[in-house]
Order: C-alpha cells, then sequence, then structure tokens
C-alpha cells in the first residue's frame, strides 16, 4: 500500500520525488536479500559457483523481470539445485523490493519492479 501511495505521489512531485521513493525501494530490497537470498547468492551477487547462480551480470535477472518474478514466488529446481519459494514468507512489496535490488545492484542496471507487477504474477 505504502509503494502505491509514493508511486501517486510521483505522478505529482516529478523526477526528484522518484529518485528518493527509488531509493527507499532498493533500501528495503537490500535488507530483505541480505537476510533471505546473501547466504546463497553471496552479497557482492557472483553466487557459488556450480551451485547457486550469479545474479550480477545474469541475463536472467536483466531481462523479462516476470520470471524472475515467479521464480521468487514459486522457487526453482534445476541443474545448480533448488530455490526456495517465498510467496508465503515475502508480501507483494518485498518482493517487488528484492527484484528491484537485484536488477540494480552490483553492475546490474534494469528498470524496477513494482508491487502490482509482483501482485499480478502471483495470480497466475
Amino acid at each position: 500500500m505504502r509503494v502505491l501511495l509514493i508511486l501517486a505521489g510521483l505522478a505529482l512531485l516529478g523526477g526528484s520525488a522518484w529518485a528518493q521513493a527509488s531509493g527507499d525501494l532498493l533500501q528495503q530490497g537490500q535488507e530483505v536479500f541480505e537476510e533471505n537470498c546473501a547466504q546463497c547468492h553471496r552479497a557482492n551477487g557472483e553466487g557459488l559457483p556450480a551451485t547457486f547462480p550469479a545474479l550480477n551480470k545474469n541475463p536472467f535477472v536483466l531481462g523479462d523481470p516476470k520470471p524472475v518474478i515467479a521464480t521468487i514466488l514459486n522457487g526453482r529446481k534445476g541443474n545448480l539445485g533448488r530455490m526456495p519459494g517465498w510467496k508465503d514468507k515475502l508480501d507483494d512489496q518485498q518482493i517487488a523490493a528484492v527484484v528491484t535490488y537485484i536488477r540494480q545492484a552490483w553492475s546490474n542496471r534494469a528498470p524496477a519492479v513494482t508491487p502490482a507487477m509482483v501482485a499480478a504474477t502471483r495470480t497466475k
């Protein structure tokens, strides 16, 4: 809900407010990442070779955000092992924040993700 209010306010306030809101989202995303993801994907986003994939410079992370959101929501089982799903542990705001963080942290530069995007993916 907070993000929706922020986004509505951004339409009225302009670019400087967007930078502040984006910073808040990144800060929250970093906190979620450090608490839930860094143990496997490492704080520097480099992962552990042959065990947990790197998130930094990863085309999957930088591409269409819907598969990234779906992976975080539902987990993934593949060649590198199993990632748990977070849909029952993290809300749409937290998932939007962490996806935005991994898409913009380190050397990554991809657009932010909104809670509305997470909610739409969650319902599919």
